[in-house]
């Protein structure tokens, strides 16, 4: 898929780089926001095709993505995740 066709989400890290990511699903467990994405080229520390989920908080500068603290919080959601990304679309009649 090219660039220009993804829902892309740009981030910094600690360096001032900019990392871009496919956002998958935007999705909401217990009053908490969720969002899944995907880098779109490999980085030191994810490959492409690899599922991130980060917490989604507001503060006066507009959304911020948190990281997931626990493993079992993490499991959690991602089986969340799979059952709404990978839910078939009902066949039409």
């Amino acid at each position: 898929m090219k660039e220009e066709e993804m829902d892309l989400i740009e981030m910094q890290d600690e360096e001032g780089n900019v990392l871009k990511f496919e956002h998958l699903l935007t999705f909401e467990v217990d009053d908490e926001f969720y969002v899944a994405f995907t880098p779109i080229e490999k980085m030191e520390e994810f490959d492409v095709g690899e599922v991130l989920i980060m917490r989604i908080k507001e503060d006066e500068d507009g959304d911020v993505y948190l990281p997931i603290e626990t493993e079992a919080e993490l499991d959690e959601l991602w089986e969340i995740f799979q059952q709404l990304y990978y839910e078939e679309e009902p066949e039409e009649e």
